[in-house]
């Protein structure tokens, strides 16, 4: 038979107090936090299902961020393309202004100047941040995406951002872009064919555009010099000082009774002659220096042709007049014409268009010069021009419009997202909340019970182990 010694009856009693504290503790902590588990322990089974709920609410908070920053970002930047829409309205009026004949030289100058300040104005709006971040420039941000260039090649914008978008997570498995590229917006192009058509006072080259390959932009020009004679030219015959306005083969015919030469079917020049000017059945000349007549009195000689784009600086020679690509290439913009000389006649300037590359800055730029005309054209080239580009200003202003189309778009759609993240997250909340939330009343309820358990067995302890100095002396 076990002897119930008075240190058992303590130990025992301490236990039961001890027990019924920490139910009471526990019951006070579930009644203050809410949550009926708060930690693994208390429910093993339902914490492997609370771990993966809390998890899926960091992330829709997250989600939840991601959304209102894509929001505010795109916001920005559909606000920005509103104020660029707003500079190519005002350019579009300038525009059909300065295309009127009865504008003055001096009145297109003062419209120069309105036009480079919205020049400077729409490169600013192209540079446009939300924070430390640029809007228009990819994911490139160590550098303003656009800036303006003004060189012996004239002035240009140089779009220095990339064809990126920034990417971020805004609901389970949906991406979104924060931006546009600057380059789809303001440097949009759709490249055309290439037009040659005579600039005003010079006749017809017979250079023809290939139409493949051609990377200029804009307006340019190209010029056809007369550049010597070829190697097959008769051996009394070489280029004289004077104008020469013929280029290609060109047919020759010698008389020695009297002795004169012909050139292209024209009519026939005594020789010998220094500088004479030879005139073409057609109009052309060639100034051209004789000695006499040689061995082979007919047949067809080349005269050489010289090509540029860059007014002059460069040339591409031409001795082979057959079908085919002459590539002539601009010596500081590194842009290339693809020239067919095949019926290349005449020297001249052509003025060359290159369709679908007008895009926002282009436009402005050429607007901007054309007004300023330092080139020196024609008041007729110019005004024409201008009146060319109220077709490339639309088509420029459709770019920037588009481009704040798509960004109201995905700011539109983010409103949506935003409605479907805070469902999940409400969804989850209430999944999490029906696992570990207690039931308050009744957590009470249980807390007074055992509030008064752990009272009544303090009271018994307190009467069961009664202690005295005589309990120790027997």
């Amino acid at each position: 038979m076990t002897r119930i010694t008075q240190s058992m009856l303590y130990s025992r009693a301490l236990a039961d107090v001890q027990r019924g504290l920490f139910q009471y503790g526990r019951l006070q902590s579930e009644v203050a936090s809410g949550r009926r588990i708060q930690r693994p322990s208390d429910d093993p089974a339902a914490a492997l299902r609370i771990l993966p709920l809390r998890n899926d609410l960091r992330n829709l908070e997250q989600l939840g961020g991601n959304v209102v920053l894509a929001q505010e970002t795109l916001d920005t930047g559909a606000a920005a393309l509103e104020d660029a829409s707003a500079v190519m309205q005002r350019v579009r009026e300038l525009t059909t202004q300065a295309a009127n004949g009865t504008v003055s030289g001096n009145d297109r100058k003062s419209i120069a100047a309105e036009v480079d300040q919205l020049l400077q104005q729409m490169v600013s709006i192209a540079n446009s941040k939300r924070g430390e971040r640029f809007l228009f420039g990819g994911t490139e941000n160590a550098e303003a995406p656009f800036r303006l260039v003004q060189d012996g090649a004239g002035a240009r914008v140089v779009y220095t951002g990339n064809r990126e978008s920034l990417d971020v997570d805004v609901a389970p498995g949906v991406k979104t872009s924060l931006n546009v590229p600057g380059d789809a917006i303001f440097l949009q192009r759709n490249r055309g064919a290439t037009v040659l058509t005579p600039a005003v006072g010079s006749a017809a080259t017979g250079a023809r555009p290939i139409g493949l390959g051609d990377t200029g932009i804009g307006f340019g020009a190209l010029q056809v010099s007369f550049a010597g004679l070829h190697t097959d030219a008769p051996s009394t015959v070489t280029a004289g000082n004077g104008e020469s306005t013929a280029v290609g083969k060109l047919a020759f015919a010698f008389t020695s009774a009297p002795p004169a030469l012909s050139v292209g079917g024209g009519p026939p020049l005594g020789i010998p002659v220094t500088n004479g000017t030879f005139t073409t059945a057609d109009g052309r000349t060639l100034s051209l220096s004789v000695g006499g007549v040689p061995a082979v009195t007919t047949g067809t000689f080349t005269a050489k042709a010289g090509l540029s784009v860059d007014g002059g600086r460069t040339q591409v020679e031409v001795t082979d007049f057959a079908p085919g690509a002459v590539p002539v290439r601009h010596s500081e913009l590194g842009t290339v014409l693809h020239v067919d000389a095949e019926q290349l006649r005449r020297t001249g300037t052509e003025d060359v268009k290159y369709q679908g590359t007008f895009d926002t800055f282009t436009t402005l730029v050429a607007l901007r010069d054309l007004l300023r005309n330092d080139a020196g054209l024609p008041e007729e080239t110019a005004r024409e021009r201008i009146a060319q580009l109220l077709g490339e200003v639309d088509g420029a202003h459709d770019a920037v419009l588009d481009g704040m189309r798509e960004l109201g778009f995905r700011s539109s759609s983010m409103a949506v997202l935003k409605n479907r993240v805070e469902g999940l997250r409400i969804g989850r909340t209430e999944s999490l909340s029906s696992i570990q939330d207690s039931d308050l009343a009744e957590s009470i309820l249980e807390l007074q019970r055992q509030d008064l358990a752990y009272q009544t067995s303090l009271q018994v302890g307190s009467r069961v182990i009664q202690t005295s100095l005589m309990n120790f002396l027997r």
